[in-house]
């Protein structure tokens, strides 16, 4: 797998995990911990992508 395509990859998850973890946010307003699971698993994949992007 090239470098541009596991970065548009893990850039797609992120947003993917973005909109869940909106919707979990705004469903869920008693209890936060999905959304910060989901918002954490997030960042991850973020900052993976950042990563590939700057080596």
């Amino acid at each position: 797998m090239k470098r541009n395509e596991l970065r548009n990859l893990l850039n797609t998850l992120f947003l993917v995990g973005f909109v869940i973890a909106l919707i979990l946010y705004i469903a869920m307003p008693e209890n936060r911990n999905p959304f910060l699971v989901v918002c954490g698993i997030s960042m991850a994949i973020k900052i993976a992508e950042y990563i590939t992007r700057l080596f």
